[in-house]
């Protein structure tokens, strides 16, 4: 029991080497494993596999596929123990955790250890019910939601982002205002609006979005191992609603919007959206035709998106770029980068996009043709 108790107690230690105190609580449950054993205490021995479980979930050091093996097998031992008629609480609590880990597993198929996850988070909700275990039971539907909004991205499921977003709305309704549980199912809620809107373009999506990302943004703590890809969420979702915003004819909001997200990315290390903003913000200076900071935006964003290797961002770039400058007067300087912009939308299949640069193309010839026929 006190090994036990011992290897709780550095599982949660603060002082010290995090990697190493986990190592330490590993080596005291094996300890007490050899008295625990599962036919002379098996309640015990059911716990203290739950509990190697969880550390083998959260191992800094070994491989991190093998210690999510041994965390899954750890569970399963337990669960031999845990049913859910003698231990209806710890078989709850085991099958959320396996949840957890089948949701992060890294061996297998992607889609069916989603699948498990999604099965693992059902079964715990079956005894940790709204009345009975309520901040237990918003937990388990913000995990529910993450694998679903997990299985969405590689599966195109468009149902399972609808029902995420639902799982979040009610596990808000229960989770205490500020609390971890809250800022999870905030910064979950925008992800899974966020990519709901990538399909359907519904402004109001987006904005929900960026809503749900201040909220969580505004009660975190510092200490939250959240915090900074909330932060990195934050002024990414903002270029997207900015740069619609500015479409919508709402252009002073809008940029702020945009040159906010900017600031914001350009002192953090999410280099692919700083190079998104840049472009966003490019877009909006040419909707609102201010060709010089569109042209200067444009080459910015051209620069990252070259650094980081992106065809599709150089691609859009180039095209953005090419159309400003065609219509400053620069004909040729634009009809050199409309067409490194054409031949990157041809490799990348990108026919919808080939066709407008081809019109912006032949646009910019006659407009040349036109000047130089002009008497001197």
């Amino acid at each position: 029991m006190t090994q036990n108790n011992l290897g709780a107690a550095y599982s949660d230690r603060i002082r010290g080497d995090r990697a190493e105190n986990l190592e330490q609580a590993i080596a005291t449950y094996e300890l007490a494993l050899q008295i625990y054993t599962r036919d002379a205490f098996p309640e015990k021995w059911a716990g203290t596999q739950s509990n190697l479980g969880s550390v083998y979930w959260d191992r800094i050091r070994g491989d991190r596929a093998e210690n999510l093996e041994q965390s899954i097998a750890a569970y399963e031992l337990a669960l031999q123990i845990y049913t859910r008629d003698a231990f209806p609480e710890n078989w709850g609590r085991s099958q959320n955790n396996l949840g957890n880990i089948y949701r992060d597993r890294i061996r297998g198929n992607p889609v069916e250890n989603l699948e498990k996850a999604v099965e693992a988070y059902e079964l715990a909700n079956h005894v940790s019910t709204r009345e009975a275990f309520p901040e237990a039971w918003a937990r388990h539907r913000g995990n529910l939601a993450e694998a679903l909004i997990k299985r969405a991205s590689l599966t195109e499921n468009l149902i399972d982002l609808d029902t995420a977003i639902t799982l979040l709305k009610r596990a808000l309704e229960v989770a205490v205002p500020g609390s971890p549980d809250f800022v999870d199912s905030q910064y979950r809620l925008g992800n899974a609006l966020s990519r709901r809107f990538e399909h359907n373009q519904d402004a109001s999506d987006l904005q929900d979005a960026l809503n749900a990302y201040t909220r969580a943004l505004d009660v975190i703590n510092q200490e939250h191992y959240d915090r900074a890809k909330i932060w990195q969420a934050l002024p990414a979702t903002q270029s997207v609603l900015g740069s619609r915003l500015v479409r919508k004819g709402q252009w002073q909001e809008g940029l702020q919007l945009l040159l906010n997200s900017v600031r914001l990315l350009s002192e953090g290390d999410d280099h692919l959206a700083h190079a998104n903003a840049l472009y966003q913000t490019g877009r909006a200076h040419e909707t609102l035709s201010d060709w010089d900071n569109a042209r200067l935006y444009y080459r910015d964003a051209l620069r990252l998106y070259e650094h980081l290797n992106d065809p599709p961002g150089i691609a859009k770039s180039r095209h953005g770029l090419g159309s400003v400058l065609a219509s400053q007067g620069y004909f040729k300087k634009g009809m050199a980068q409309l067409q490194q912009a054409r031949d990157l939308y041809q490799q990348l299949d990108r026919q919808n996009r080939v066709k407008e640069v081809d019109n912006l193309y032949q646009a910019a010839q006659r407009a040349e043709q036109q000047l130089s026929e002009v008497p001197a």
